[in-house]
């Protein structure tokens, strides 16, 4: 078979279906040409979901006469000249592609006039094809309407969702620049209806104007550097949601390395996070619509996040404990810095402890405290001696087990050896003949049947930690005195992550005395 130069038109779709699989690409790439362009005022219209209409209308500087058909040729860019200028990029655009993509497959429409013109120019493009370059009057900026998008690609139409599922998608790509962008002004009209009107503000008055109250309640700010890089922003402890936003170097990404970082310290809690790297160490061109990353050196970045959450995140990180050695008769007092004391109030249903610190009330549930404590003492010792010490048992406790659980203790079993069990095994009995030192039998016998009950072919030996942390644990209901509740909290404070229980489950709840006033009418 003779092999042929594809025509443009089809190198253009093709393109298109790499860059722009829904009307919420379109958007982005619009949005990102204005806010590269320098815009200040930023106004966004969408008509069925985007399926009819994505308009984004800027006060920006503008392409000139000469320039505007070169604006939706592919690999025409203003913002690259060389190989070496990709590992030093700093706008939002730098390949040249979108626009060529985009009039590919809509009915597009670009007006835009420069501070040196009189007057504007239009451009209209069908499929691809140019119809009409006029002059035409124009304030100073861009205004790109794309209309009926994929219509003359109508085997992609159909892959479209609803017009409610693809609003969605647009307005979490609005959300994403507004938050990057608080200093700037953005509209949002929807079906002729205004949505958004954000006036220029502070990043934190931005949250306000978006998120519900609960997460804006419990915000906590970021803000760390070390000799790599700088992560700012805010994280909602607690606050449970799929909604939560990552920007390198100013473009909203998804990076799989920092996510599973971020969960493994702050579960799935909202958060809302810039990391400033500089540019030669990420490479924003392994995706074609520029949404993945790729680092040059992976565990530097992961010690920034994981230095950034640990610091910020524990309010007692960085103090010295002491505790007296008597405690008083209502309140124990830990004596950490000249801000203030921290006071063990109480205990509640005999389940959370109340504990007082700096003008602010924890509440701690004492079962997942104790959670965070077992499982960091675990993992500290297995990964400073490669196994955990085992205690044999006077008498085997007997175990019989089902075919499938069988087989997994026999898939598991080196790795449980490893960490303290031993076994005979004799089918279809099981025989447990040690177990983790310092673990009770029960315990450890209640981890054991969970972890053979789970649906994990192969289960990491921090899953496996988890679970005897949390057989192992006080519980709720258990009374606590004040000798046991103080020994509790002190070793709660000085794990890694104070914050999460193993499983992902936020350890405490804050609130501040100011709340507490306003809300029974105390200045």
């Amino acid at each position: 078979m003779k092999i042929k130069k594809l025509p443009e038109e089809v190198i253009n779709k093709i393109a298109a279906g790499e860059i722009v699989e829904r009307p919420a690409n379109v958007l982005k790439e619009l949005i990102e040409n204005s806010l590269d362009a320098g815009a200040t005022l930023i106004e966004v219209y969408i008509e069925k979901g985007g399926k009819r209409l994505i308009s984004v209308k800027d006060n920006g500087e503008g392409i000139s006469g000469e320039d505007i058909v070169n604006a939706v040729s592919r690999f025409a860019t203003s913002k690259i000249r060389s190989e070496e200028d990709l590992f030093y990029i700093t706008t939002y655009g730098f390949r040249g592609e979108a626009l060529a993509s985009i009039s590919s497959v809509s009915k597009f429409r670009i007006l835009s006039r420069t501070i040196d013109e009189p007057i504007g120019h239009e451009l209209i493009i069908e499929g691809g094809k140019i119809k009409s370059l006029t002059e035409k009057g124009s304030s100073i900026g861009t205004l790109v309407e794309v209309r009926d998008i994929f219509y003359n690609v109508p085997a992609r139409a159909k892959f479209l969702k609803s017009e409610r599922t693809e609003l969605v998608h647009i307005l979490d790509v609005f959300t994403k620049y507004v938050l990057r962008h608080p200093q700037k002004h953005f509209k949002i009209y929807i079906d002729g209806k205004e949505l958004y009107n954000l006036y220029p503000t502070t990043l934190e008055e931005r949250l306000k104007s978006i998120f519900p109250q609960k997460i804006i309640n419990n915000l906590t700010k970021i803000n760390y550097e070390n000799a790599l890089g700088k992560v700012e922003g805010f994280i909602s402890l607690g606050n449970e949601t799929k909604k939560s936003y990552l920007y390198i170097n100013g473009r909203p990404v998804k990076s799989a390395l920092i996510q599973k970082q971020i969960k493994k310290l702050i579960g799935n809690s909202f958060y809302l996070l810039f990391i400033e790297l500089p540019p030669y160490f990420v490479d924003h061109n392994v995706h074609p619509a520029k949404l993945e990353v790729k680092f040059r050196k992976e565990a530097p970045v992961v010690n920034l996040v994981k230095g950034a959450l640990e610091e910020n995140l524990n309010p007692f990180k960085t103090h010295t404990v002491s505790f007296q050695d008597t405690l008083k008769q209502e309140t124990s007092v830990y004596n950490l810095d000249k801000k203030g004391k921290f006071e063990i109030i109480g205990q509640v249903e005999d389940t959370f402890l109340i504990v007082y610190y700096n003008g602010e009330l924890y509440i701690i549930d004492q079962h997942v405290a104790h959670e965070r404590i077992l499982y960091e003492l675990l993992l500290n010792q297995y990964m400073e001696k490669g196994y955990i010490p085992s205690q044999k048992l006077i008498v085997p406790v007997p175990l019989k087990l089902t075919p499938d659980q069988l087989a997994k203790l026999v898939s598991f079993k080196d790795r449980l050896e490893k960490i303290g069990y031993k076994f005979d095994i004799k089918e279809p009995m099981v025989f447990v003949q040690a177990v983790p030192a310092d673990i009770s039998i029960s315990a450890a016998e209640e981890a054991l049947k969970d972890i053979l009950e789970t649906g994990e072919l192969y289960l990491p030996v921090e899953e496996i930690f988890s679970m005897i942390a949390c057989k192992q644990s006080i519980t709720a209901g258990d009374r606590l005195n004040k000798e046991k509740a103080a020994s509790l909290l002190e070793m709660w404070i000085k794990t890694n992550n104070p914050n999460l229980c193993p499983h992902g489950r936020p350890i405490y709840y804050k609130i501040s005395l100011d709340e507490i006033k306003k809300a029974v009418g105390r200045k």
